[in-house]
């Protein structure tokens, strides 16, 4: 017996659309635009919010403020935060929220109001100000199982104590990374 095809196709492999869709990620280095972001009301989601920061500004340095803004965002929106970690040039933050309008919300207010509040520091600082995000907040959505949040929770915990300075840093080499540069070499080939 013949299988029926399907009405929508199934993204091509070594795509960044098929690593979007099977991975359920979304944003950072993943910057494809014609997708909606993955969401899930049953999932946590842990989202990064990488910025282009100096070696004289660091958020580890405002971590408080970093804090209360996240707070002040998580209540707006009805997001609850599980765990947060603040690193000295990016974020992260594991959260939960029941509906797909108040995820985005969260999301778009947090980055908003930390680029507001950095140009301002910037310009006391006597600096021109720029863009503060190096890329859209990158979001993986993350099951409730004990493996998996307790892999992302020790993953947050490692890069608390990586911007406390208990632990020494060390570059990580995520699949993401590697499959962008199979990507990026696979498509060089084709062009040329």
């Amino acid at each position: 017996m013949a299988k029926q095809l399907s009405l929508i196709k199934d993204p091509r492999k070594n795509t960044k659309l098929w690593w979007i869709v099977k991975r359920a990620a979304y944003g950072g280095s993943l910057d494809y635009r014609k997708v909606r972001r993955p969401f899930d009301s049953k999932m946590l989601t842990h989202a990064v919010f990488k910025a282009k920061l100096g070696q004289a500004v660091r958020f580890s340095k405002f971590e408080a403020s970093v804090r209360q803004i996240l707070i002040g965002a998580a209540k707006r929106y009805g997001v609850r935060v599980t765990d947060s970690a603040i690193h000295h040039d990016h974020v992260h933050v594991l959260f939960y929220t029941k509906s797909r309008e108040s995820h985005v919300r969260f999301l778009r207010f947090f980055s908003a109001e930390m680029g507001r509040r950095y140009a301002r520091l910037f310009r006391r600082m006597g600096w021109t100000a720029k863009p503060l995000w190096l890329a859209r907040p990158f979001t993986r959505l993350v099951s409730w199982g004990k493996k998996s949040l307790r892999h992302v929770k020790s993953y947050i915990r490692r890069n608390r104590w990586e911007a406390l300075g208990f632990i020494q840093y060390q570059p990580r080499r995520h699949s993401i990374a590697k499959f962008l540069e199979r990507w990026e070499r696979q498509r060089e080939l084709s062009s040329a």
